[in-house]
Order: C-alpha cells, then structure tokens, then sequence
C-alpha cells in the first residue's frame, strides 16, 4: 500500500518539487496539502490531484488517512510542526535546514522516538550519483586517508523585502547562507567524513543590508581529525559552488559540485569520474526511499540523527562567532 502523504507548506519547494515526486513515486499518494492561506492550499490540491486541502494544521493531523507528512515550511516552523506531527502519529520528512538550533533537533528525534515514527531530512543531495562516488572513492582508499576539506558556497542576495522569500534573511532564520545553502555541503560532509567535533565560526554583515550575516566562515575539526573549511556568504557579485576533499594519496574535486563533473587528482594525473546523471527531479529519490522504506516499516535510509549532524556544525559556528572560543559541535 502506498505511503499516503501530506505537505505542509506550499512554497516553491513543494511545488516545484516535492509533490511532482510525490505523485511521480509508485510507493507514495498525494493525500492533502495544508498552507496557512486557503486559497494555496486548494490551489495546490487541485494541481496535484489530492483529496484535501486544509488551512488548519491540526485539522491535516487529526486526518487519519495521512501516513506522513513532508514539512515545507521555513525552518524556523520546522521543530514545532514536526513535534506536532510527531504527536500525531505521523511520519516526517522534514525539509532543510533540520531546525534553528540543535536544541530544537533533539526535540524533533525526542518527539519521533517517544511516539514511535520515523523522521528524516530532505538533504537529497545525498542521492545524487556525484555525492554516491565520492563516498565509494573515499572508502576505496582513492585518495588514501582524508585530511582536510573545502567549502565555498554564495552568491549576491538581491530580492527585495516584499518578496515572499526575504523571510530568509530576517532575525527568525538564524542565520545567513552558511544556514541556508551551507547546510546542504555540511551535510555532504558528514555523510563522507563521520561525525564533527570542534568548531570555530566567525560572521559578519559587511555589505548587505539585511538583518543575518552576508559573510559566515568556520574551520571544524572532524571527529576523525580532518580540517574542514566553510565559506559562506551573500554579498559577492559571481557565485561559487566549490568542494574539495584533500588525503594524503591525493584529492576529490567536484567544483561545482552541482555540475556533473568530478575528478580524481594523484601523483599519475587527473582522472575524470563518470556518473549516472541526475534524477529529472532531484527530491524524487529521496521521497522514493524514504516511502518505500518507511512504508515496509523499516527506518529511512538516513535519519534525524543523521540530519542533526550539519545542524550541529552551524549553531557551534555561530556559539564560537560569539564566545571567540572553539565551540563543540
């Protein structure tokens, strides 16, 4: 039986993406949609072919007929939607970043445990064929043990504050690019290098004027020993989208890692990786995991522990941006 789904918020994100999947995916139903505004949600209920739209997020919950809800909203609703839903007896899938603060992840994992429902968080990144092969060249040894890695990530932040989007860089976000897309790289992180441990962050708002840093940098020391370096920000006219993973035998280079290209740099040259290409919709194979895994009742592929991992690193960056001490992730 198909794994009945319901999204809250009906932003880009879910429209463009999540419920394309959703309706795409043999293992998932689009059941309903709740937005905050009515006229959305049916609007979405309608495009999608779902039974339901609601405006009451209670009201999506007390639905006995959704299995799971994906959480679109912005982040600073994710923590307390999730532990609504959680609540409910609802599976999650939880957008991007987990939550503002790892205090409030924990809270999202306690929830999920305490009532018995699977939690996972859309970093689908980790699905793609590039982010697949350098796990598998790390594990083979390719470039023998890993000692340091790079970020560079950003752009120039140019909507105006009438935007449905400038919420993004509000007080309420917690933070600028590193919070937004750095997110998603840390996360590549974690998931090729193991666990963090130590960080240093530094942030500032040189440029731009808004009310999160446009200028985020942290140094964390993996648990395992690497040097990691993240650059992050929102106030440079060309955009970057750099990663690197540098060991002792030679290096990964998969700048920009959301271009198709990936090379394997040692002593003998550079040798070019090839790669199955992309999914059409990039949130397609992660819905499909998480629906066919959590559907036959085991857990997801990559869990809210895992999800909290990036998260952990963000909120030690801006604790350390302002102690001026290393901070534990």
């Amino acid at each position: 039986m198909p794994l009945r789904w319901a999204i809250a918020g009906c932003g880009d994100i879910a429209n463009k993406r999540v419920a394309p999947a959703m309706v795409e995916d043999p293992n998932s139903e689009m059941l309903a949609f709740f937005s905050n505004t009515a006229e959305r949600a049916e609007e979405m209920r309608e495009r999608f072919g779902a039974q339901r739209a609601y405006s009451d997020l209670a009201a999506l919950l007390a639905d006995g007929e959704v299995d799971a809800v994906y959480i679109a909203s912005p982040h600073p609703r994710h923590c307390e939607e999730t532990v609504a839903a959680a609540e409910a007896g609802k599976h999650v899938l939880c957008e991007k970043p987990m939550a503002v603060t790892t205090g409030e992840c924990r809270r999202m994992i306690e929830a999920c445990r305490d009532n018995g429902v699977a939690l996972a968080i859309a970093y689908y990144r980790r699905w793609y064929p590039k982010a697949r092969a350098i796990k598998r060249l790390i594990g083979e040894g390719a470039i023998g043990t890993p000692v340091r890695a790079r970020i560079r990530i950003g752009g120039r932040w140019s909507l105006p504050e009438d935007d449905w989007k400038h919420w993004r860089v509000t007080a309420p976000a917690g933070g600028g690019a590193l919070m937004d897309v750095g997110s998603h790289r840390l996360d590549l992180i974690c998931y090729w290098l193991g666990e963090p441990g130590r960080v240093a962050g530094l942030t500032s708002r040189l440029v731009m004027d808004f009310e999160v840093p446009d200028t985020e940098t942290l140094i964390c020391e993996m648990a395992g020993g690497v040097h990691l370096t993240c650059e992050c920000q929102w106030n440079v006219a060309v955009g970057s989208d750099e990663m690197e993973i540098h060991g002792t035998d030679g290096s990964i280079i998969a700048t920009p890692f959301d271009g198709d290209a990936l090379t394997l740099r040692t002593r003998e040259g550079e040798t070019p990786i090839e790669l199955e290409p992309k999914s059409h919709n990039v949130h397609l194979p992660l819905v499909a995991s998480f629906a066919e895994r959590v559907g036959a009742g085991q857990p997801p592929e990559f869990d809210g522990v895992d999800g909290m991992q990036a998260s952990r690193i963000i909120t030690a960056a801006y604790r350390s941006a302002r102690s001026g001490r290393w901070e534990a992730a």
